[in-house]
């Protein structure tokens, strides 16, 4: 079984099998959203990519693919009700088995971490890409080395630094993390484009 689809720019994407229909639930909102090559981070941040847009992270193994998504962050008790949003935007790599990863292998061989069992949370939809836990889609990306990820930051609405942003955060929340990220599960209803 087979079914048209087509990306914000018009261009036909053809997704085949009923496994698809998974997908489909994937965005709430249709490429309607989309602005014109996303000129605002403002209204960048307030849309969601369409079906078709998340189909194109699930064409290939390992591909590269640009992706903008968007997460919220919690305040500090004091700045209650504060909107904190960060908007990245970088090349990633989609259709990648965790396991096959060669820091993952060599820590391993280096007995510094386990085998790589099961999900911690949720289940494959569709493996190496989308993960289904408690009603939502997540999808699974990994860093590419040599693409730098810019990332803007908006509190309530507003572009601010990160330094004004983090201000907005707990200490322990401002922190950067001091670990190397091999991977991200980001909910697909977060993911603003791909392309």
């Amino acid at each position: 079984m087979s079914y048209n689809f087509f990306d914000f720019r018009g261009k036909k994407l053809l997704a085949q099998s009923v496994g698809f229909i998974h997908i489909v639930s994937i965005a709430t909102t249709l490429s309607s959203t989309h602005t014109t090559h996303r000129t605002h981070m403002h209204t960048a941040a307030n849309t969601t990519a369409s079906t078709a847009d998340i189909t194109l992270i699930t064409q290939g193994k390992g591909q590269f693919v640009k992706v903008s998504f968007k997460s919220t962050k919690k305040p500090a008790a004091a700045f209650k009700g504060t909107e904190l949003v960060k908007v990245s935007s970088g090349v990633f790599r989609s259709g990648i088995d965790f396991s096959n990863l060669a820091s993952v292998k060599e820590g391993i061989a280096n007995g510094e971490r386990g085998a790589v069992g099961s999900l911690p949370w949720g289940e494959w939809v569709q493996f190496p890409y989308l993960i289904a836990h408690k009603g939502e889609q997540y999808v699974r990306l990994y860093p590419s080395v040599g693409h730098k990820v810019e990332v803007k930051h908006f509190v309530n609405g507003k572009e601010v630094s990160k330094d004004e942003f983090n201000s907005f955060l707990t200490p322990s929340d401002a922190k950067p993390s001091a670990e190397a990220v091999e991977c991200f599960t980001i909910k697909a209803s977060n993911i603003i484009s791909v392309g």
